[in-house]
């Protein structure tokens, strides 16, 4: 386990679209299995056969904090943004201020959701009903940006062959 600060990055790349990270989120915070009460949901793009995890990103300057006429939506000492529910009101402006749609509206108790990271476990429900896929994951926020960063290298080099990298020149030079 890494310490400081901990996020969920997200590869949209690898997530199958199986919704196992709903049921465990679901599972955890409500002892059933629903998506409607999960706070990751799966927006999917079937025409073209896409998955893509949607989850609060815990924004340092979060709109949906600042929009709360209640002050509901505060930063939790893990860094997730949650809601408390005696104080929210259920009017939905975090969820309209939100960047990436990520508060949700829970369909029993009618005030707004969102990932606490399943705080008090070592690692998010979501994340552990991932291993398979590895689409979540649980990284200390500072190696966050390397993560991705690795992955976009990787499509850079499959994608990018530098000149005489097949011996174009007759050298007998190459990078193969």
């Amino acid at each position: 386990m890494e310490t400081g600060e901990m996020v969920i990055v997200i590869d949209p790349n690898k997530c199958t679209g199986c919704h196992g990270c709903e049921m465990a989120c679901s599972m955890e915070h409500y002892g059933m299995t629903s998506t409607s009460l999960s706070r990751i949901r799966i927006t999917e793009f079937r025409e073209v056969n896409t998955f893509i995890p949607i989850t609060c990103q815990a924004c340092e300057d979060g709109l949906c904090i600042k929009v709360c006429p209640m002050g509901a939506r505060r930063r939790s000492a893990s860094g997730a943004v949650v809601t408390n529910e005696e104080a929210c009101i259920g009017c939905m402006a975090c969820i309209y201020a939100c960047p990436f749609g990520a508060p949700v509206i829970n369909p029993e108790s009618g005030k707004t959701m969102s990932c606490d990271q399943c705080v008090d476990e070592e690692q998010p429900w979501c994340v552990r009903a991932c291993v398979m896929q590895e689409a979540l994951t649980y990284v200390s926020k500072c190696r966050a940006s390397a993560v991705k960063a690795r992955s976009f290298a990787w499509t850079l080099k499959e994608q990018y062959e530098p000149k005489g990298a097949k011996d174009d020149d007759g050298s007998g030079f190459s990078f193969a």
